[in-house]
C-alpha cells in the first residue's frame, strides 16, 4: 500500500469533518483519552498511552479481517503510539485517529472521550458531534468604561484583537475627542466651545437620559470597531459587561453572530481565567437553547416536515432532505443502508456493511450541509435514537 503522510488537523466545527467523510471504506476510527498519570521522564505520559493504544488496537484484528490485505495495511500503519505522537507531546485530553486509504487524520482534543475503535464503511463521528456541534472558536467582548477589549478565543487560550485605531476603548478618550451627534439646548459649563476643547450640549432632560445619551454614542463606536475588527466573521460574540449596561450595548450592536447569553459582571472586576470559564458557561447555554429549539419545531413539523422512525430518517439523510438532526447521547442502533436498493436494514447483518445508523445519518446531514445536534436522551422525542427536521 502506498504510504499516506499523517495530517495532524484541529476540528473546530462539523464543516472541518466534511473533506474526510467521502472516503471510501473501510475506515478505521479510534478514540482514546489521554493518560493523566504522572511518571519519571522526558514525557511523562507516553508510556502509558502507548500501553492503551496497543490494547485498544488488540480488538480491531477481528473487525479487519473480511477486509483483507488492506485492512492489515491500515491497521499496520496506525499500529504503534509512535506513529501517532511521533514523538510530540499530547495537546488536550483525548486523540481520535481517522484513517482510510484516502486518509490519515489526527487530532488532538479538548475534551475526554469514551475509548472506541471501529471499523466501517464510513467514519465513526459521533464521539466528535457533542463538541463540534457548540462553539470552539469565539470573539469575547469585555466592555467597559475604562477599558474596552476585544478577545479572540478559544475552549482553551484567549488572545486580544486590537480594534481599529479611530476606535475610542474609554469613556473619557470618547468624550475628549469626539462631539456626540446630538446637540442640546444647554452647555455643560457656560460659555462656547474654546480652543480644542468642544463645548458639550445639554438639554432640559434628566441626568440620566443625558447619561444613556452619550454612553450610546460611546458604545456606539465600539461596535463600529467591532464590526470593522470582525468583519466576514461568522464566530459567536460573547458580551461581558455590568448589568445595566448590557440592554444599552444590545441596542446598538450591528455584528450578527452576538449571542443571547452573557457574562455578568465588571470585565476589570473578574479574576483570572474567571471571565472566560463564564463565556464557555454563556456558549454552553446558548447550545441548549439551540436543542430546545430544535425539538419544538420539530414537535411543531411531525408528521409531514418532521419524523423519528428510522427508516425515514436515514433514507432523508442520504436524500440530503434532512436540515436537523437530532441525535441521542446514548443510543445505539447497528444495521444496514443499501445503497443499491435504497433499502434500510434496522438489524446486524453480520457483513462489513454493518454500521451504527445514526453515525450514517449524521455523516450524510453534514455531507449535505445539514445540522446534527447531540441531545440528552431523555429529551428526544419518543424515545427514538434519532429524529429528524427535514427540509422538504
Amino acid at each position: 500500500m502506498d504510504t499516506l503522510k499523517r495530517q495532524v488537523l484541529r476540528f473546530e466545527s462539523l464543516k472541518d469533518l466534511k473533506p474526510l467523510l467521502g472516503a471510501d471504506g473501510p475506515c478505521l476510527s479510534v478514540y482514546m483519552p489521554l493518560s493523566t498519570a504522572s511518571t519519571a521522564g522526558q514525557n511523562p505520559n507516553a508510556k502509558q498511552n502507548a500501553l492503551l493504544w496497543k490494547e485498544l488496537l488488540a480488538g480491531l484484528d477481528r473487525k479487519l479481517e473480511p477486509h483483507g490485505a488492506q485492512g492489515r495495511d491500515l491497521l499496520r500503519s496506525i499500529a504503534t503510539w509512535d506513529a501517532i505522537a511521533e514523538g510530540r507531546e499530547q495537546e488536550g485530553q483525548s486523540v481520535a485517529v481517522l484513517r482510510s486509504r484516502e486518509v490519515f487524520a489526527i487530532a488532538w482534543l479538548d475534551s475526554r472521550v469514551k475509548e472506541r475503535a471501529e471499523v466501517g464503511p464510513r467514519f465513526f463521528i459521533r464521539p466528535l458531534l457533542a463538541d463540534l456541534s457548540g462553539s470552539k472558536n469565539f470573539y469575547l467582548l469585555a466592555l467597559s468604561q475604562g477599558n474596552t477589549r476585544l478577545l479572540r478565543c478559544t475552549t482553551r487560550t484567549s488572545e486580544e484583537v486590537a480594534l481599529p485605531s479611530q476606535t475610542a476603548t474609554t469613556y473619557t478618550a470618547y468624550m475628549n475627542t469626539a462631539k456626540p451627534d446630538h446637540v442640546r439646548d444647554n452647555r455643560a459649563s457656560p460659555g462656547p466651545s474654546s480652543g480644542a476643547s468642544p463645548g458639550i450640549m445639554f438639554g432640559t432632560v434628566t441626568d440620566t437620559e443625558d447619561w444613556d445619551q452619550y454612553m450610546a454614542h460611546y458604545f456606539r463606536q465600539i461596535d463600529r470597531g467591532v464590526g470593522e475588527a470582525l468583519r466576514g466573521r461568522t464566530e459567536p460574540l460573547v458580551l461581558c459587561a455590568v448589568e445595566y449596561e448590557i440592554p444599552l450595548y444590545k441596542t446598538v450592536n450591528t455584528y450578527p453572530h452576538l449571542i443571547g447569553e452573557v457574562v455578568r459582571g465588571a470585565p476589570d472586576g473578574l479574576k483570572g481565567g474567571e471571565m472566560h470559564a463564564r463565556a464557555l458557561e454563556a456558549l454552553r447555554k446558548c447550545y441548549e437553547t439551540q436543542i430546545e429549539d430544535a425539538l419544538a419545531e420539530w414537535n411543531h413539523k411531525v408528521g409531514g416536515g418532521a419524523s423519528s422512525r428510522l427508516k425515514d430518517v436515514v433514507m432523508a439523510a442520504h436524500e440530503g432532505r434532512v436540515l436537523t438532526l437530532l441525535i441521542s447521547d446514548s443510543q445505539e442502533k447497528t444495521g444496514v443502508f443499501d445503497e443499491e436498493t435504497y433499502r434500510v436494514r434496522g438489524r446486524e447483518t453480520g457483513s462489513p456493511e454493518d454500521e451504527d445508523l445514526a453515525n450514517d445519518a449524521a455523516v450524510q446531514t453534514i455531507l449535505h450541509a445539514g445540522k446534527a445536534l447531540v441531545v440528552p436522551h431523555h429529551k428526544m422525542p419518543n424515545g427514538a435514537m434519532m429524529a429528524a427536521i427535514f427540509r422538504y
